[in-house]
């Protein structure tokens, strides 16, 4: 081995370990670091009336031009999917005055070792992120019962995979507290734990 040769592994060992989590180079020439991910901010338009389209494109990166439709009418329930040319539903939101706890609870149930609770402040629910190996379009879901007026209604919110570097239960709390907070505003009343 010659002497060149340790020389060159520093060189290998420093240019590699500047290049980690770079994203392009500044104007003098060194790199800059990747930005962090902006938090979920409330702004109109709504997709399914609750989720910011803006924040909703840039927790999962889909710029794309989405379709969405309410099931019928909405009197005690709702159904609503937000279609994607080409692709199955990126997001879906469904909600209800009709059997919250049982729902719940179910949920609560069904993935207990891999749940988040909501904070306290948003009522009873989780958030949960489903291993799916790319088979479920929507594998971030989370899910509120909480109280508006006289009634007891939950909503539940599920989506397309968050982009690289995003906290994907954080970005469903922030949907979640959003979507009460348009709950009360379209259904005239005040969103409580």
């Amino acid at each position: 081995m010659t002497p060149r040769w340790p020389l060159f592994m520093a060189v290998v060992v420093a240019t590699g370990g500047s290049a980690v989590g770079c994203t392009g180079d500044s104007p003098d020439g060194r790199q800059t670091p990747a930005a962090p991910p902006r938090p979920v901010v409330e702004s109109s338009p709504y997709l399914c009336d609750f989720v910011p389209e803006k924040a909703f494109q840039e927790v999962t990166g889909l710029n794309i031009g989405l379709n969405v439709r309410w099931a019928g009418p909405q009197t005690d329930n709702g159904l609503c999917l937000a279609h994607a040319k080409g692709r199955q539903a990126p997001l879906g939101v469904r909600w209800s005055y009709n059997d919250g706890a049982d729902i719940v609870r179910r949920q609560q149930e069904d993935t207990a070792t891999q749940s988040y609770p909501l904070p306290r402040e948003m009522g009873e629910g989780l958030a949960v992120i489903r291993p799916t190996s790319g088979a479920n379009p929507r594998p971030n879901y989370v899910i509120a019962l909480f109280r508006c007026g006289g009634k007891r209604p939950w909503i539940s919110i599920d989506f397309a995979p968050v982009v690289r570097g995003r906290d994907a239960v954080q970005d469903m709390f922030e949907f979640m507290r959003i979507a009460q907070k348009r709950f009360g505003e379209i259904l005239e009343c005040t969103p409580k734990p």
